[in-house]
């Protein structure tokens, strides 16, 4: 069973819509104000750190790895808890002092525009691999659905369409930093509709495929390796890392920075989410080991990482595979389109103002609402540009790692910002530099090297098969 091409891409459009009308309604009125402040709806929108590479990549990163892929929510679990010490104070400073992102809070710290600058660059650059990321995994979704080969035109236009969106969602008005109540029930709504879809199929893998729990047991005593495999990586792998690096893309990564401080509409609400974002993540995760059993059992020809679409295919009614297409598409727009927005807002601010103030006869709002636009164009661009030229040898997972490993590197300048009075604006800067010259090195340089974006000889092939990039 498959479906027509120009039917997911419909579909996926319609639903598209269908988040613009509810956010539109939500700046207009239409839907009391008070669900947009709602602690839950707070919580479901920071649940846009569940990207495709969760809807997707975790069955596949387990399927190699066993249960290393809950470290990926341990961190972010462990953010949450001690939110009383890190993510309430990061809130309470950015409301006191209106700051709307982590470079504008870097700038304040240490009283530099160099580091607005700086983290924004980086943060520019660390974050194209994870936009790649949600790009490939909507077009590889619609091949597996369709068993047809997207061309680059289909990628172009969901790049296209999320640019128009991005800038309906978050550039309709000129200061970035009022609040986008629509953008954040619209999140919500998104979080909402992938958390019920992965438990649907998780459901039908489970009463569909097996029978039941006892059937699921029974098909387990006789499949020991399928347990074996799970639970083997746990003592030969480094949790530690995969921990720590979670723990800092939860409040981090650009889009978990706007929608947890940014977009916040209700400070208690983060009392909620301490306890809320991790119930959510579990949720989430509990039908990964069950997904990753149905495809084995079903002997699925397909990778690992789409095995969410393909049991729903093998055995599935229609109406849940397109489910599924949609619930992966609601997990990699959300992404993209609050990614472009918080980027778009730190670049201006901290490069293009700085850069080319405008005349002073020019109208300044217009400028600054055009300069937005255009910037969120070129980002989701930019990021479609690395897609184009992966060589997509590369699992999901292992291209988020590398904007978690990017954004990382700020941890200690927000150490420095809540807990080390005496760190300075060149500690900061120098340390900041030379995590961004080991992460390019290490992991940027090799990913493009396999995929010849970068042609070179200063040592780059052993450090692809040192990075294990090129298996």
């Amino acid at each position: 069973m498959s479906h027509e091409l120009a039917t997911l891409f419909g579909a996926g459009l319609v639903y598209l819509v269908l988040l613009f009308l509810l956010a539109y309604a939500t700046d207009q009125g239409y839907l009391p104000q008070r669900w947009a402040s709602h602690p839950l709806t707070y919580t479901l929108s920071i649940g846009v750190y569940a990207t495709s590479w969760t809807y997707y990549g975790s069955v596949g990163y387990a399927a190699h790895n066993g249960l290393l892929f809950l470290t990926i929510y341990i961190g972010a679990t462990l953010a949450f808890v001690l939110s009383p010490v890190l993510l309430r104070p990061i809130l309470r400073l950015s409301r006191e002092y209106q700051l709307a992102s982590l470079a504008d809070l870097m700038a304040f710290r240490y009283r530099s525009q160099a580091a607005g600058v700086l983290v924004t660059l980086f943060m520019l650059v660390g974050t194209l691999p994870y936009i790649a990321l949600q790009i490939r995994a909507v077009t590889e979704s619609l091949r597996i659905l369709s068993n047809e080969v997207p061309s680059r035109t289909i990628a172009l236009t969901f790049c296209a369409t999320l640019i128009l969106f991005g800038v309906l969602f978050g550039a309709r008005h000129v200061s970035p930093r009022e609040k986008h109540r629509g953008l954040v029930v619209a999140i919500a709504f998104e979080s909402l509709v992938k958390l019920v879809v992965l438990l649907l199929i998780g459901g039908y893998a489970l009463f569909g495929l097996f029978g039941g729990m006892q059937g699921l047991d029974n098909w387990l005593q006789d499949n020991p390796a399928a347990l074996t495999a799970l639970y083997a990586p746990v003592s030969e792998s480094p949790w530690t890392a995969l921990v720590f690096l979670s723990f800092a893309a939860a409040f981090l990564l650009p889009r978990q920075f706007h929608m947890l401080f940014a977009e916040n509409l209700n400070p208690q609400a983060l009392r909620t989410a301490t306890w809320a974002m991790p119930a959510f993540l579990l949720l989430l995760n509990i039908t990964i080991p069950v997904i990753l059993w149905a495809g084995q059992r079903l002997a699925l020809g397909i990778n690992p990482d789409y095995f969410v679409l393909g049991i729903t295919l093998a055995n599935g009614p229609s109406w849940l595979s397109l489910l599924a297409f949609i619930g992966g598409l609601s997990a990699a727009s959300a992404m993209v389109i609050v990614t472009s927005i918080a980027l778009a807002s730190m670049s201006l601010n901290h490069l293009l103002l700085p850069a080319s103030y405008p005349d002073p006869a020019m109208d300044l709002y217009r400028w600054i609402l055009w300069g937005r636009r255009a910037l969120i164009a070129l980002i989701i661009m930019a990021g479609y540009g690395f897609y184009a030229g992966l060589e997509h040898n590369e699992s999901l997972v292992e291209l988020g790692l590398i904007s978690f490993v990017a954004v990382a590197q700020f941890l200690p300048g927000v150490a420095g910002l809540l807990y080390w009075r005496r760190a300075t604006r060149a500690g900061f800067l120098i340390g900041l530099l030379g995590g961004i010259s080991v992460w390019s090195t290490l992991l940027l340089a090799p990913i493009l090297h396999a995929s010849e974006i970068m042609v070179t000889d200063l040592g780059i092939p052993e450090l692809v098969a040192a990075s294990g990039m090129n298996k």
